[in-house]
């Protein structure tokens, strides 16, 4: 969308002071919107309240239910267009001016001030070519109760390809197999992009994270990462393709790095329901190493080489729908076609994932599962000569995030550009085989931080 002068924005705020003349005088707070959800003055001047205070979220949400419960009122789009063509929020944008053009409720006059507005170039002309840069420092910390994979019969399968058996699982010990452990992952990440045009923008991130574990030697790792991405938007389509390259550094496990690309495309139906595809493909390589063996000379494990190589192919699509203008429900089919350099390792996985959001005051909270089923392309005789693998997994997740200030308001002092953010999670997975080897159950408890530099500030 394109912002003609200063004098058109001047003109929707004189509009906004028919009805906000109130607004920097009175203090509102949540409690009195919750308990007086229709009264348009009190709405109005905690909407500004929120302006002025940098919550442009809330802001937003309370224009948006003002002008569904006062469509005649062209004012308060007006002042909702205004907050959005600052952010440059072209999806919202677009559907706000493609609303009130075609509702029979807004008069000619303000038609007459939205065609103004679109037609203009200066908002072209100041974000044409603009460059973002952005640098995010993250910590988290995940407690695990079955870091080693034990399986839930404390039995593994074993076969000397005629009979199969079980062999207990490995006894813990202090330095390569137990259960309960906690991971520490403290990671940064640069991201630098352009805005080529009024439609389309390219991103390139580097990123670096570093993953330790308290007791556990195996299994820790550095990972290095770069990728680059384009968004194109057209009328209702936000096509973003897609390439990216990782390397893992492990400790005591095999170093590999992998390649892939992909692309995704959202459509946007109306507000409420929104449509999302994705296709990608990626191409794992392993280093050799000539001896992998620590400081006595005792051989940590077997030699990957070639024969972890391993590509993946995948595919999902995902229909989302808003409930109300602070909840959502999302529902997703899966398909994957993993091809390893082992065949009994390559599988064939499909599933579906159910997922609903909600906004509340203190952050954004979202429920999901995943239904998997991965049949695997051939036995592994040295497990089992006898049956077919297949697994069917479950994994739950709660997810709380969202601004520090909004769990903890008492950080506003020390966050007053609202740039620290947080993540709680809990997760269970819990792993059915026709194998006794692939039986597993796991529940992760995740907490994370993370602190956004922005450079165009």
């Amino acid at each position: 969308m394109y912002l003609k002068n200063a004098k058109l924005l001047s003109l929707i705020f004189s509009l906004l002071l028919i009805f906000n003349s109130k607004a920097i005088s009175s203090i509102v707070t949540y409690k009195e919107i919750l308990d007086n959800p229709t009264d348009l003055e009190l709405n109005l001047n905690y909407a500004k309240q929120q302006e002025k205070s940098g919550n442009v979220k809330s802001t937003i949400a309370t224009l948006e239910r003002l002008s569904k419960l006062y469509p005649k009122n062209s004012d308060i789009k007006l002042y909702l267009l205004s907050i959005l063509l600052k952010m440059d929020s072209r999806v919202k944008v677009d559907f706000m001016v493609k609303t009130m053009l075609e509702d029979p409720n807004t008069n000619e006059e303000t038609k007459k001030l939205i065609a103004e507005l679109l037609t203009g170039n200066q908002f072209q002309k100041d974000k044409k070519n603009k460059w973002i840069a952005y640098l995010d420092i993250n910590y988290s910390q995940t407690e695990e109760d079955n870091i080693s994979g034990r399986t839930k019969s404390g039995k593994l399968a074993k076969s000397n390809g005629t009979t199969d058996s079980q062999v207990p699982f490995p006894a813990n010990d202090s330095r390569l197999t137990l259960e309960y452990d906690k991971t520490f992952v403290k990671g940064t990440a640069l991201t630098l992009g352009k805005i080529l045009n009024e439609s389309s923008s390219v991103f390139m991130n580097l990123g670096l994270n570093v993953n330790t574990n308290n007791k556990k030697l195996k299994g820790e790792s550095d990972v290095h990462s770069v990728s680059l991405s384009y968004l194109k938007a057209n009328k209702n389509h936000y096509f973003s393709p897609y390439i990216y390259y990782n390397k893992l550094n492990y400790r005591m496990q095999e170093d590999y790095q992998t390649k892939g690309f992909g692309m995704s495309n959202t459509y946007l139906f109306n507000d409420k329901f929104n449509l999302n595809y994705a296709l990608s493909y990626s191409d794992s390589r392993y280093h050799s190493k000539p001896n992998p063996v620590d400081s006595q000379g005792t051989q940590i494990f077997a030699d990957a080489g070639d024969l972890n190589n391993n590509e993946v192919y995948n595919a999902n699509i995902r229909l989302n729908y808003n409930l109300t203008d602070k909840m959502q429900i999302s529902s997703k089919v899966i398909f994957s076609d993993i091809q390893h350099a082992k065949s009994y390792d390559s599988y064939e996985s499909s599933g579906v994932n159910l997922s609903i959001s909600r906004i509340f005051p203190f952050g954004t909270f979202t429920a999901s599962a995943t239904h998997l089923t991965n049949v695997f392309d051939t036995r592994k005789i040295t497990v089992s000569s006898l049956k077919d693998r297949e697994d069917t997994s479950l994994v739950t997740n709660l997810i709380f995030k969202g601004d520090i200030n909004q769990l903890l308001p008492s950080l506003k002092k020390i966050n007053k550009d609202n740039s620290i953010y947080y993540t709680i999670s809990l997760r269970e997975s819990n792993v059915n085989s026709t194998i006794s080897s692939y039986e597993i159950k796991r529940s992760f408890k995740k907490i994370g931080i993370s602190k956004r530099i922005n450079f165009n500030d």
